[in-house]
């Protein structure tokens, strides 16, 4: 009993207690919950991006109160939590070598050559969390990737005259090499650092013809890829081209609101060659551009604020045809709001370059600490679709645009305090109907080669869908007909008529029913060999008016159509190495015991089986140990 009563005196204490309180004027406020979840994005590495050995994975992550911790997770695994940060940077060193061991046996814990999915997820003291978009990353500790390039100039089909600066853009998971340039399989040259342009002399060759070129990179693991080879047309002549050039304004879209610097970017073409893209802003005539990429840096601050601008541009060619292009108007707003962080926005689908038909998606990520407001997309700079709901996701009919060209996909996102944000332009082809004909070269033999015996004639065809055939003539006589790669037709010449010329034809059919025909090639049948021709050649390393040092690669490319007998090495004059039955070889120079500052002179000859002998182009080099 006496245990009852004291418990029962308790709560009337604690009841009187209560009721005390609220009687007061001032009631107890209880505090709003927090519900807010924090907002995390991966800043590194880039989506798509290649790793290797240990990478610092960085995620942003802010919250309204602030963030507890962040969690990283690899292929949806946690593997590390993160509860220290640094202005809202959370970090995770990741192993992309590390090993995982099953019995005796020991393998990767992430696979080589495949993707790997990294996303985050940000806590706030209460429980609120928010996962990142996963990013991909793949995992190449080994470098067997070859790199990946292609020309940039001139076009396939364009006109061409005078010095012509063959350019590719090249690039490589880990770096390039060197570029080797050929025209009509005639190797040109080489060069070995960025920008990989070659310039060839084009009065060197037979005018009103068509030449082939392609290009071979090289990566410092020695991958290789070759440049699928485009047909242009020499013509050194006085030509009458009447075809104006083609273009549209890349970049402001049209109806943007712009504020500080912001780059006019102009797409041009021309069925010879560009001469000159002259911009103008209201009228008043701003620079002329006369070399790709044609872009110009506006400073808005210097403009009329909060009005309306008009950007314009006239393209011309080299014969002087002008095209003006459809003028846009750009709203300048240098004025920040008081919310001046602009949100971000990426264009996840599709890629750029990709080719595209159909209904395409266009998935537009988008993230702001206040809030999106909408997204508005644009093709050529034209405005096509505004959404204000997420996922940001807009259907293209791409079928109302024009067929087998690039398209220009560009896209703004809003906040809700009218703050914007231009997603990088991507460009994609569409191509809908298969009107394209397939193309194709013969690689082997090459124009005006002297053939015997059994010679491989080797075809290289390419189509945007897929290819069927290859039909071979010879003579205009159909011979074989090819159907898979590597299509290859194993010639032999002794049942030909010796000592006379014999034209090498191509059709090629592609699925679709399109056919294209390859340039000819024309050989000379000669089976009781009567070599006079010398071998041909060139030192590739080290380059003329280099300053060397230590141990050079002294190297040396050649070929001849019956072989090469030996290669003479020569320094100032002095025989120092000769070798044997090899086309290629590098001679290892020891240059630590030459006085710095002294210039010596590299030279070679080479002899080909039958004793004809070619004096190579020798370089100059400073020694600089």
């Amino acid at each position: 009993m006496p245990n009852n009563l004291n418990t029962s005196r308790l709560i009337s204490i604690f009841l009187l207690i209560v009721l005390a309180n609220s009687c007061t004027e001032d009631p107890i406020e209880i505090p709003e919950p927090d519900t807010t979840p924090p907002q995390s994005m991966v800043l590194y590495p880039v989506d798509g991006e290649s790793v290797a050995g240990d990478v610092v994975i960085l995620v942003r992550a802010v919250d309204n109160d602030r963030v507890d911790s962040v969690q990283f997770l690899i292929n949806q695994n946690l593997v590390f939590t993160d509860s220290s940060h640094n202005d809202n940077i959370f970090t995770f060193n990741w192993n992309t070598n590390e090993n995982i061991t099953s019995g005796e046996a020991t393998s990767k814990l992430y696979s080589e050559d495949d993707y790997h999915y990294i996303s985050a997820i940000a806590f706030d003291p209460v429980g609120n969390s928010y996962a990142s978009v996963p990013i991909r990353s793949l995992v190449d500790n080994i470098d067997n990737e070859p790199p990946t390039a292609f020309f940039l100039s001139p076009f396939a089909g364009q006109f061409v005259s005078g010095v012509v600066n063959i350019e590719v853009i090249a690039s490589d998971n880990d770096s390039i090499q060197y570029v080797s340039y050929f025209v009509n399989n005639i190797l040109q040259g080489y060069v070995q650092e960025h920008p990989f342009l070659f310039p060839w002399n084009t009065n060197l060759v037979q005018s009103n013809s068509y030449y082939s070129i392609h290009a071979n990179v090289r990566d410092v693991s020695n991958n290789t890829i070759t440049i699928a080879p485009i047909s242009v047309f020499v013509d050194n002549g006085i030509a009458n081209d009447i075809t104006p050039p083609t273009g549209s304004i890349v970049s402001p879209p049209a109806g943007m609101t712009v504020s500080g610097l912001v780059q006019i970017i102009v797409s041009a073409n021309d069925n010879r060659a560009m001469g000159e893209v002259a911009i103008s802003i209201n009228g008043v005539y701003i620079l002329t551009i006369e070399n790709a990429p044609y872009a110009y840096i506006w400073n808005t601050v210097e403009a009329e604020e909060d009005s309306e601008h008009i950007i314009s541009v006239v393209l011309v060619d080299l014969s002087g045809n002008e095209t003006p292009l459809n003028p846009i108007s750009v709203f300048v707003d240098n004025e920040l709001p008081l919310d001046s962080q602009a949100p971000a926005v990426m264009i996840m689908e599709p890629a750029a370059g990709q080719d595209v038909s159909g209904m395409v998606d266009i998935d537009v990520m988008a993230e702001d600490d206040t809030g999106i407001d909408y997204i508005e997309f644009f093709i050529d700079g034209l405005s096509a679709n505004v959404d204000t709901i997420a996922p940001y996701i807009f259907e293209w009919d791409t079928k109302i645009v024009e067929d087998d060209a690039e398209h220009i996909i560009a896209v703004i996102g809003y906040d809700i305090q009218g703050n914007s944000t231009l997603a990088t332009p991507i460009a994609v082809y569409v191509d809908n109907f298969d009107n394209v004909n397939p193309s194709g070269q013969i690689q082997n033999p090459v124009p005006g080669q002297i053939v015997s015996g059994t010679v491989e004639v080797n075809i290289l065809a390419s189509d945007n869908v897929g290819i069927k055939d290859i039909e071979l003539s010879i003579n205009g006589s159909p011979r074989d007909t090819l159907y898979e790669e590597p299509y290859i037709y194993s010639w032999d010449t002794t049942q030909e008529t010796e000592d006379q010329s014999h034209v090498i034809s191509v059709i090629v059919s592609d699925t679709s029913g399109n056919i294209g025909y390859v340039l000819p090639v024309s050989v000379f049948v000669d089976n009781i060999t009567n070599d006079y021709s010398p071998p041909v050649g060139i030192i590739s390393s080290p380059l003329s008016g280099q300053t060397v040092s230590g141990i050079v690669n002294f190297t040396v490319e050649s070929q001849d159509e019956n072989g090469i007998s030996e290669i003479q090495f020569s320094i100032d004059g002095s025989l120092v190495a000769t070798v044997f039955n090899v086309s290629t070889h590098t001679h290892m120079w020891d240059t630590t015991l030459l006085n710095n500052g002294s210039e010596h002179s590299l030279s070679v000859a080479v002899i080909d089986n039958f004793g004809n002998t070619s004096l190579l182009q020798p370089v100059l080099v400073t020694v600089q140990n």
